[in-house]
C-alpha cells in the first residue's frame, strides 16, 4: 500500500524526533496558560496539551478571575486527569491581566526550563508538538511559530527576520514577525527589566507578547533565534474578548510605546 506524501512527512519528522530526543538530553518545558472567561474552550485547550506524547512537561494554568465557569470546568477537568501531578491550577482573587501573570509564572520556574505560552481558548495543533519544539533547543534559546487560524485552517504571519535585520539588532524597526507558539528559557526571560514590560506603571494590557519576545529575540539573535514553520498552535478566531478584536487602536499604540525603547545587546552566552 502506498503512503500519501503527508503521512511520508508525519512519518519522518517523528522518526527525526525520536533520534534527536534519544542522544540528547531531553529539555524540560512548563506549559503556562494564561485564561481568562474560557468556558467554552478550557478542556479542548487542556486536552491538547495533557495529551502530548512528549515526556518532560508541567503546566501553570492561570485563571485570571473569571467571571464565567472556567474555574468549576478546569478544577473538574485537573480532578479527572490521570496526569493532574502535572498540573498546578492558580485561581487568581483579583484580575492582573496576562503579561502580569506570565511574568509571575516565568519568574516562579527554574531557569533552565522552557516555557511554552498557550493562551488559554486556544489549542496546540497535535499531540507531538512539544517533539517538535525539543528538536529547536539543540541551539535555540527562543522559538517562535507557525499557527492557523481556528476558522478557516489558514496559517499565520510568522517568518525569519531578514539576516540584516538580525547583523544590526533592528528587530524593532522591522514588522512583527512573533506569533503563536512562542517558546523561551525561563532564565533568558528574566534578563528583561521589569520596567520594560510596564506602562504608566502598570503591566502592558495589550502587546505584552511585543513587551517580552522583543527583549529576548535581541538577546538571543548571535544564533539561538529558531521560526517554526510547521503548525503547531490553533489561534481562536471566535473569541470577542480577544486583544485584537477588543480594541485595534490601542494595540497599535502600545506596540510603538514598546519599539521606541531602548534594544537588548545580543547575549554571547546563556545568563544562567
Amino acid at each position: 500500500m502506498l503512503i500519501k506524501t503527508t503521512q511520508l512527512k508525519q512519518y519522518t519528522a517523528l522518526i527525526v524526533s525520536f533520534l534527536f530526543l534519544s542522544v540528547h538530553a531531553l529539555p524540560e518545558f512548563v506549559v503556562v496558560v494564561p485564561s481568562y472567561n474560557n468556558e467554552q474552550w478550557c478542556k479542548a485547550n487542556l486536552d491538547s496539551i495533557m495529551q502530548q506524547t512528549y515526556p518532560h512537561f508541567e503546566v501553570i494554568y492561570i485563571n485570571d478571575r473569571s467571571a464565567d465557569k472556567t474555574k468549576i470546568i478546569v478544577d473538574e477537568y485537573v480532578r479527572n486527569c490521570p496526569l493532574k501531578n502535572q498540573i498546578t491550577v492558580w485561581h487568581n482573587t483579583k484580575r492582573l491581566g496576562s503579561l502580569h501573570n506570565i511574568y509571575t509564572a516565568v519568574h516562579s520556574c527554574a531557569n533552565n526550563k522552557i516555557i511554552v505560552l498557550v493562551d488559554g481558548d486556544d489549542m496546540l495543533s497535535s499531540n507531538t508538538v512539544l517533539e517538535r519544539v525539543a528538536q529547536a533547543y539543540r541551539k535555540a534559546w527562543v522559538t517562535y511559530g507557525q499557527y492557523a487560524n481556528s476558522d478557516d485552517g489558514q496559517l499565520g504571519f510568522c517568518s525569519e527576520y531578514p539576516k540584516h535585520i538580525i547583523k544590526n539588532n533592528l528587530f524593532r524597526k522591522d514588522i512583527w514577525r512573533v506569533s503563536h507558539v512562542k517558546t523561551f528559557y525561563a532564565g533568558l526571560f528574566k534578563q528583561i527589566k521589569k520596567q520594560d514590560l510596564l506602562y504608566k506603571g502598570d503591566f502592558f494590557t495589550m502587546t505584552g507578547d511585543v513587551a517580552f519576545m522583543l527583549p529576548m529575540i535581541e538577546m538571543a539573535s548571535r544564533g539561538h533565534i529558531r521560526c517554526i514553520k510547521d503548525s503547531l498552535y490553533i489561534y481562536n478566531r471566535s473569541n470577542s474578548i480577544s486583544d485584537y478584536t477588543v480594541n485595534k487602536k490601542l494595540q497599535a499604540h502600545l506596540a510603538t510605546v514598546i519599539r521606541s525603547r531602548k534594544a537588548y545587546s545580543p547575549l554571547n552566552k546563556l545568563p544562567f
